[in-house]
This record gives C-alpha cells, structure tokens and sequence, in this order.
C-alpha cells in the first residue's frame, strides 16, 4: 500500500493501484507505472511446439532463395508469404519422433508445390566432389514439356550451405552434376529436384527428394 505524503498533488511511496512512488538520492519524488510480471514459465507442450518451429524455420532459411520462387503461386493465392507457406507444410507433414525430442524427416519436406507433372526414376548418387543427378524427360501426357527446366539442390542440412541450379538446365537433358557445397566429415546432404515451366517459372512440379548421404571423407 502507499503513502501520500502532500496531499494529492505531493509525492508518495509505495504502491497505488497502478503506478508506484519513491523518492531518489536528491530527494525528488519519482512515480512510475508498476511493472507487469513475466510469464517465466512454459508448459511442455509450449516448448516442444517452439522446438518444432525452431527445426523448421532453421532448415527453410537455408533454402530461403528458392522458396521465393518455388512456392510463389500457391502461397500467393493464400496471401501467404513462400517462406510461412513451406513452414506450415513442413509442421505439418514433416515433424516426427516424440514430444519431447522432435525431429525433421527428411523425406516429407517439400522444398516446391504445384501442379507441374512429377516422374519416376530420378535419382541423385555422390561421385567424388559432385552430386550425379539423374532423370526421365518422358512427359506424354502430363502438364509438363521436355522443354521445363530442371530445379537441383544438394543441401548441407548440417551447416546451411547449398548448391543449386535453377532455370539452367532443361528436363531434355536427364543428367546434370552439382559441386558438394562446403562440407567437412560428418555432414549430412540432401537431394532435391523439381520441374518450372519453360514459360513461367512459377509453375513447378511438387518437388521430390531423392535421399540422403553422410560426408566421410
């Protein structure tokens, strides 16, 4: 409780409903507003959700050049910013293992979505310093053309470097190489492809994984 010491118009001490009173060094009389109190403590279902959303945000930022592109049309016809609309697919889809100990599986993240056509067979194998990707330009009837560009990523998911190829290379084509980007023993890179039209860009294929290896040497 506090202490008027003047009248209303004098200083105080102590609390009075929303602000409190004091008095410094020289004597004048101070009144600030009464500080709130802080929520210090978090339920555990809170901390595994910003764990989850922390895997997420952290794999999406590496990527973040191709996203802006990738997911274009799609988030843009929800007002949705490529970057939020990969994450909720991912938190959504790709979060696995327990509340407590959540991870990302690797497989179910989608790095592109749309309508463009998908194929089978595509495959990515590790030749010395490069990554060997591999695919099918067989369209027939599919949204697509042997004229689309292939999208490439091989992804250092432990340290966030990248290398990638887009709009350079045609579906026709069916190979490509890619340098592993900066990696050291240990390290861990993805595989990814997609389709964008020849035409638009923004047009692309849902985008497939295709596996996964560890830096040895």
């Amino acid at each position: 409780m506090g202490k008027l010491n003047l009248g209303i118009l004098g200083g105080f001490s102590g609390t009075v409903g929303t602000v409190v009173g004091s008095t410094n060094k020289k004597g004048d009389d101070i009144i600030r507003a009464k500080s709130k109190k802080r929520r210090t403590s978090q339920t555990p279902r809170q901390v595994s959700q910003q764990t989850k959303f922390g895997l997420v945000t952290g794999f999406m930022q590496g990527i973040n050049p191709l996203l802006k592109t990738s997911f274009k049309q799609l988030a843009g016809a929800e007002n949705m910013l490529s970057h939020n609309y990969a994450c909720r697919h991912a938190l959504k889809n790709a979060v696995v293992g327990t509340e407590a100990e959540p991870e990302l599986d690797y497989s179910k993240i989608i790095i592109s979505d749309g309508s463009l056509s998908r194929i089978s067979g595509a495959t990515a194998i590790k030749e010395g310093d490069t990554i060997k990707f591999s695919w099918s330009d067989t369209v027939g009837s599919s949204n697509g053309t042997v004229g689309d560009n292939v999208t490439l990523l091989v992804y250092n998911v432990t340290n966030g470097e990248i290398s990638y190829s887009m709009g350079e290379i045609l579906r026709s084509e069916k190979t490509a190489t890619l340098p592993i980007p900066y990696s050291e023993t240990g390290d861990q890179l993805l595989f990814y492809l997609f389709f964008q039209s020849a035409n638009d860009p923004t047009l692309v294929s849902t985008s497939q994984f295709l596996g996964t290896v560890t830096v040895i040497d």
